[in-house]
């Protein structure tokens, strides 16, 4: 083997571990957010606004690992909901675990949405009294 590729292997082996290490902290770094984050709901109190369902998403979330070349069936939905506070202009997005939830709520109605820090509790809604 001559000087350059030994230096072309080397390099290649650096840039791969840097890689790795760089993979490991961001994972750890999201682990340790995920947990403050919890923490913080957990110590939050529930607070209420009054909103109005302004839109509503569900969509495939793709169920699988990296190497699989094929999607899992059944797939995972995602249920995505946006809420609109009726005393503010800001919008609310929330991403609902259940399907049932998620079909309870109609497009339109206007309710009370309950939130301890970022983490959704439940909406209360009266439908469609606009």
């Amino acid at each position: 083997m001559n000087n350059e590729s030994l230096e072309n292997i080397v390099n290649k082996s650096v840039i791969f571990v840097i890689t790795i290490i760089i993979i490991i902290m961001l994972a750890t770094k999201r682990f340790f957010d995920q947990r403050r984050q919890d923490v913080i709901n957990d110590n939050s109190p529930i607070i209420s606004y009054q909103v109005e369902v302004i839109d509503k998403k569900d969509y495939p979330y793709p169920n699988m690992r990296s190497r699989q070349r094929e999607v899992v069936t059944p797939e995972t939905f995602r249920y995505e909901i946006y809420f609109q506070r009726l005393s503010a202009s800001w919008v609310i997005k929330i991403f609902l675990k259940k399907e049932k939830e998620y079909n309870a709520i109609k497009k339109g109605d206007r309710g009370t949405l309950y939130m301890q820090g970022t983490r959704f509790v439940r909406f209360e809604g009266k439908a469609n009294a606009k």
